[in-house]
């Protein structure tokens, strides 16, 4: 509603005046700003009619559905091409609601494609699968304000650097008004910390607000696992309090976050959480669990609609070997990731199956059983990522989380 610019006394004719020119200049930003978006796409149109199409560009402001729908009536449409991106956390069943709502509203045929964008963004959890592998080439960071939350998770990048090989690099955050002295205490305790640790690790300074300052360093310098504890503005919460700076950071670092809760620095029980698309967190989590001598759970969380499940006597999981001789798109993905298990010395025995709602399912599993670190993947952007299921298991376990990034933009 417009109202600032119109007058508030007067006659009509002067009020319906402002009306209309308030309209009016709405509907000439409009015009430029549909301009300007012709304009972007215009390298892409002239690309596809050098290859012989007749291309259209047209510009419309609505809901993208509808206006989507309209548009394949009033200009009589054959076929809908469309991008998908289904960013719905560990589910990711559906297709997104704009694809959705089209495919349900349109009368002709819908092709529905996942940009080759995400083929590339799925490289981080890749290089991160690689580098386990190869722990020469593993890059370690630990970042910490020298609050206790934060010491132990220096301590704890120490123990992952000896387990698994790599460079660690600390990274010490201090403001400008805690002044030279705070900060250098705190950086003599942290190299005791890691006295023992081999390579020595590199020490980094960073002055400024502690996320703003580790977020720009991680940008320029990238790692494969950040290690964080809370910082000084945890609040007196529960066990799964860690307060906004370490959020911060596991939303919105390009790196998988290993966030420390509690106080142990060992893992011997491991709940990886996995959907169907998570091939590649599956074998970081097989590969980790190698490296620290863990034992692992998989467990996925399948929708409780989803008509395939012959639940195991006594109980509410799913028979797997029941699944495994359906021929359905899970049976191979099982088959998958029975393989990839193997490869680290785990069997099938490890994966469970249950229906139910993902976030609910899983922190029940980490309250009833004794896991000391939970893995779960997230290809959500750092704007979606509230909305995640592993935003809600980094908020509410108990447990020391291990975020395995597989979307960094």
């Amino acid at each position: 509603m417009l109202v600032g610019s119109y007058p508030t006394s007067g006659s009509y004719e002067a009020y319906n005046a402002a009306v209309e020119r308030s309209y009016a200049m709405v509907e000439h930003e409009m015009d430029n700003l549909r301009a300007e978006l012709a304009e972007e796409m215009r390298t892409d149109a002239d690309y596809l009619r050098e290859q012989g199409f007749t291309v259209k560009i047209d510009v419309h402001f609505g809901d993208p559905a509808q206006r989507i729908v309209q548009y394949v009536n009033d200009e009589q449409v054959k076929l809908v091409a469309m991008a998908t991106h289904g960013r719905s956390g560990l589910s990711r069943l559906v297709l997104g609601s704009v694809a959705e709502r089209v495919l349900r509203g349109a009368s002709i045929p819908v092709l529905l494609l996942r940009p080759e964008e995400n083929v590339a963004e799925r490289s981080a959890t890749n290089q991160l699968a690689s580098a386990l592998g190869q722990t020469s080439s593993l890059r370690l960071a630990a970042a910490t304000d020298g609050s206790p939350f934060g010491q132990r998770a220096v301590t704890l990048a120490g123990k992952l650097q000896n387990s698994l090989g790599g460079q660690l690099t600390v990274l010490v955050t201090a403001t400008g008004r805690e002044g030279v002295g705070r900060a250098q205490e705190t950086m003599k305790s942290i190299v005791e910390l890691v006295s023992e640790v081999k390579p020595p690790p590199q020490m980094v300074p960073l002055v400024g607000y502690a996320d703003e300052v580790l977020l720009s360093y991680l940008k320029e310098h990238a790692c494969n696992v950040l290690v964080v504890g809370a910082f000084a503005d945890r609040s007196a919460g529960g066990a799964h309090s860690v307060g906004p700076t370490a959020h911060r950071l596991v939303q919105e670092a390009p790196a998988s976050v290993l966030l420390m809760k509690g106080s142990s620095q060992s893992f011997r029980n491991l709940l990886v959480c996995a959907s169907v698309d998570d091939e590649a967190v599956v074998a970081v989590a097989a590969q980790f669990a190698q490296a620290m001598g863990a034992s692992l759970r998989l467990l996925h969380v399948a929708p409780p609609s989803a008509a395939i499940y012959l639940p195991e006597s006594g109980g509410d999981k799913v028979n797997i070997e029941a699944v495994l001789q359906q021929g359905t798109r899970l049976s191979s993905v099982i088959h998958d990731w029975e393989q990839r298990l193997k490869a680290y010395g785990f069997d099938r025995s490890a994966i469970m199956i249950q229906p139910g709602s993902a976030p609910e399912v899983i922190l029940q599993h980490t309250r009833d059983e004794d896991y000391d670190l939970v893995i779960v993947g997230s290809e959500s952007s750092p704007g979606h990522f509230p909305g995640s299921i592993a935003n809600t298991v980094v908020r509410f376990a108990d447990q020391s989380v291990f975020l395995v990034r597989t979307r960094t933009k």
